[in-house]
Order: structure tokens, then sequence, then C-alpha cells
């Protein structure tokens, strides 16, 4: 998504943006901006799929009429981040194009790239707060933003930047705040201080308060269709035709999320196997789901990325299953979605997905691991009968 530093290439992102003073792991870092391909600069802002999110963005910088608070929404992976990125960079260039485009070689926008910048601070799960007793939560396994977070922006809003036009702030992910930081957070931005622009990203906005959502504006990034991403891939990124559309049925229309399996293999080899287990689950009798919940949980102890990972790859999963049953497909179907397909209507999909979703927030809420696996292990369907035998050997 980078634009070329020179004519001699493109310069790669390298870091997501970290807080002031500290630098903790995002509770799902598949939202962090991906690695570019040599022709990434071709879309506009570099931002690879959303023209539209960039083009209102663009215009309302050129304008002067950036609203005070924006809330971008998507599933983990679509480019969340990324926009947030490079509207942050938009607004703080020193030397920026004739469309609002940063230049990303200065100084100010090599700052925000890297995660330095001055005027720029990120709002998450284990980020700094104010408190002298714990300046921040990164070693208490917080699940939540807290209120003591959300404080210290209030305070930090009212100083003025440092060198850009704006003081950015940006609540990721907005999903994970709680419910009393969400309440404090409404009084900045009910009465925000002109130079303060605040950026939500959030995978839900249904799952915010509607008084938090309704005082932002709102741009969904939605996913790209399956021939869609397989051609960006190809044009952007150089990747060959077979790994784009390996990389795109994984990926559910998430462009960031495929550059990064293809920059990582082993979270590829994650998200492959996830849905080889899946489409062993729904095979399996209560004994080896409970197996599964149990292996599932003592993950959540020590790699709750990963179990995130997880659940949103099975998701995935049950999305395909449900627009193959709906009559919607329309891109890339994994095979074994495929075949449960077949033995299952479109309510079991619905209330897998459901079933999945209620699942990933009891986790974030700290509610007891292994009783909310195993309740989800309850919850998904049985798949059994003739037709869904092409599970028994299934193709991921």
């Amino acid at each position: 998504m980078a634009r070329p530093a020179s004519s001699a290439g493109a310069r790669r992102p390298r870091t997501w943006w970290r807080s002031m003073s500290t630098d903790a792991t995002p509770t799902d870092a598949s939202d962090a901006p991906a690695p570019s391909g040599p022709q990434a600069s071709e879309a506009p802002w570099g931002i690879v799929g959303h023209d539209h999110a960039v083009g209102a963005l663009r215009r309302a910088v050129e304008a002067g009429r950036l609203a005070h608070a924006y809330l971008f929404t998507g599933p983990p992976g679509a480019g969340k981040g990324a926009l947030a990125t490079r509207l942050a960079q938009a607004l703080s260039c020193d030397t920026p194009a004739e469309d609002s485009a940063p230049c990303l070689v200065c100084r100010s926008c090599r700052q925000v790239e890297a995660g330095e910048s001055p005027d720029i601070e990120r709002i998450r799960i284990g980020g700094v707060c104010d408190e002298s007793g714990h300046p921040d939560h990164s070693g208490d396994r917080s699940t939540r933003i807290r209120i003591c977070q959300v404080r210290r922006v209030e305070r930090v809003a009212s100083l003025a930047p440092f060198r850009s036009r704006r003081r950015i702030f940006v609540i990721d992910t907005a999903d994970d705040l709680q419910t009393e930081a969400a309440h404090a957070l409404l009084k900045t931005l009910e009465e925000p201080p002109p130079t303060v622009l605040l950026l939500m990203l959030a995978t839900d906005g249904d799952a915010l308060l509607p008084t938090i959502r309704s005082r932002c504006q709102e741009i969904a990034l939605r996913p790209m269709p399956a021939p869609a991403l397989e051609a960006a891939l190809v044009a952007h990124a150089g990747i060959a035709e077979h790994e784009a559309r390996e990389l795109s049925a994984l990926a559910q229309g998430r462009y960031g999320l495929a550059m990064r399996m293809h920059a990582d293999p082993s979270l590829r080899v994650l998200r492959e196997t996830a849905a080889e287990e899946m489409a062993r689950l729904v095979l399996a009798d209560r004994n080896e789901r409970f197996d599964a919940a149990e292996t599932l949980a003592q993950r959540w102890t020590r790699e709750r990325d990963s179990v995130l990972a997880t659940l949103d790859t099975w998701r995935g999963w049950w999305r395909d299953v449900l627009q193959v049953t709906a009559g919607l497909e329309g891109g890339v179907i994994s095979e074994s979605a495929r075949a449960a397909s077949e033995a299952c209507a479109p309510r079991d999909a619905v209330l897998a997905l459901q079933a999945i979703q209620r699942a990933r927030e009891h986790l974030l809420a700290n509610t007891n691991a292994q009783l909310v696996l195993e309740v989800l292990m309850l919850d998904l369907p049985v798949l059994a009968g003739k037709e869904a035998r092409g599970l028994a050997t299934p193709a991921g």
C-alpha cells in the first residue's frame, strides 16, 4: 500500500502504530497495515479495494471539512488500520500531493508509519493510562480498553499538537471498550477540541453504544469480491495466480489479511488448519468436540491471538456454507464448506455464526474459557448422512 519512496522502488511500512510509551501486542493484529506490493501505489492513497472510503476522506481533507470523529468498521484484516494510517499521514505530511495524498517519505510521514509521531496516540488493550500505580496494562492480561486509558485521552486531547494540524487518537478496537470507558469517551466525542480527531476502529458497529456510534461518521470497509481480491493480489502485489486464488479463499475478501499470510506462511498454516478442524468438528461426536474445546482453552491461556484467528477462520468457513446453501455463491468457496452445504440448511449456518460470535465475545469478557468453548461445541451443528461424506477427507 506504500507509494514509491523514489524511482528505485517502493518503501515498505515498517510497523503498525505504537502507543506513545508501549508497544503491546493488540488483541487481533490482523488489521494492521499489510506489506505492500510494488504496484500498490496505483491504488488511491495506496489503499487497495476501498476507493469509496479513500475518496470520501480525501474530499473531506481537501475541503477542510473532516468530521471530529470517524468510525471505520469491517472484519479484521479489511484495512481499517491501513486507512487510519493513511489519513493520519495525509494530515501530517510536509509535502502532500495535489489530491492530498501523503508523500510517505517526509519526516512526518515516516514518523506516523513508524508509530513515533508525537501527535498520534493509539488506545488499545494493554495500552498506557494515567494511573500512577499501573502506567500501562501490558502485563495484566487485560481483555478490554479500560476507563483509565480513556481518561488519558481526555487529558492529552486538551494539549495542542506538536507538529501536525491535528492531534489524532486511534481507538483500536472500539469493540473492546469497557462500558465505563465508552461512557467516559462520550465527553470527548460531545465536546471535542477543534484540533482533535478520533478514529475508532471496530469489527462491528452494532457492538458500540448507540450514543458513541451516532457521534461518529461511519465508513464501512467491506470485504472484496473473491475475483477482485485475486486480481488485486496479482496486479498490486505481484503474487502468482495460483497462490492468489488460495489466499483469496482463506482471506475472505480481505486484502490486508491475504498479504500478511503471503508474508508469513505460519499465519496461512494456522488458518488452513482451522478450516480443516471445523470440517472435522461438524462430523465429530460430543467427546471429540469436548477434547477440541479443552485444547482450544489451553491455547487461550498462552496464545490468545491464534485462538481469535481460529474463531475468525471458523466464521469464514460457515459464511462459505451460508453462501452456498442460500444460493448466493459468488467467489472462491472451500471444498470442505461446499461439502458441508450439502448436509445443512441456511439456518444451521446462521446458528453456527451466531454461536462463534457469542463465544468470541464471552472469551474477551474473561468468562471461563473451557466453559465458553464447550458451549460453542454443543451449539455447532452436527452433520451426518450421505451428504456429509465429502467432509471425511476435508480439502480445507
